[in-house]
């Protein structure tokens, strides 16, 4: 069984993110094949980036920082849910992302993007900053408009939006046990 965490992408009040991260945790209810869990950034109470040390090295002096690494380090895999803000994702999730590295080595990914332009260009920008992290994102993603996947204020996802979300799920399943191997050889070779 592959561990997924879904990781909100915003920490901003009223936001429309509570919504599609619960969308999300109701699709993968059904899934035999991963146990999802909802790891929310906020609940760590990180400060803007306070660690002296660059991340890669894992070497965290702050509480905070080994909490949150350490809860990440549970995970197989991650599905990132994350609203356009300024053709980017929010400063908060970087925030976030910037305080950890290793824990996402050799791990898979997932996207669920939402905006006015379906947040497109927040998921692109996502890729490239885990990219860095030699985290695997599959190419599918659920993208959603504020205007045809939201109604009054309630996220309604059209058919046609939440297709590709399936196919990004069979993916990040079979990407993330092949990957599983990666990681038991890296730590046998640091072992040895």
């Amino acid at each position: 069984m592959l561990n997924i965490a879904i990781i909100p992408g915003t920490s901003r009040p009223q936001a429309l993110n509570p919504q599609i991260v619960t969308w999300v945790e109701q699709q993968l209810a059904s899934n035999d094949d991963v146990r999802a869990e909802v790891v929310d950034f906020g609940s760590f109470d990180l400060p803007l980036l306070d660690e002296v040390i660059p991340a890669g090295a894992k070497m965290y002096a702050n509480d905070h920082t080994k909490a949150w690494g350490a809860k990440l380090e549970e995970f197989d895999a991650f599905i990132f849910v994350t609203p356009e803000y300024n053709h980017s994702i929010s400063g908060s999730l970087k925030n976030a992302l910037d305080f950890v590295a290793t824990e996402f080595n050799h791990k898979v990914a997932g996207i669920v993007n939402y905006g006015a332009d379906k947040g497109v260009r927040a998921a692109e920008h996502l890729r490239h900053i885990l990219a860095n992290y030699k985290l695997a994102v599959v190419r599918d993603q659920g993208s959603f408009s504020i205007f045809t996947d939201v109604a009054d204020g309630t996220f309604a996802p059209t058919e046609v939006s939440a297709a590709p979300f399936s196919s990004m799920v069979d993916d990040i399943v079979a990407w993330g046990e092949a990957l599983k191997s990666v990681r038991e050889s890296g730590a046998e070779e640091q072992a040895a």
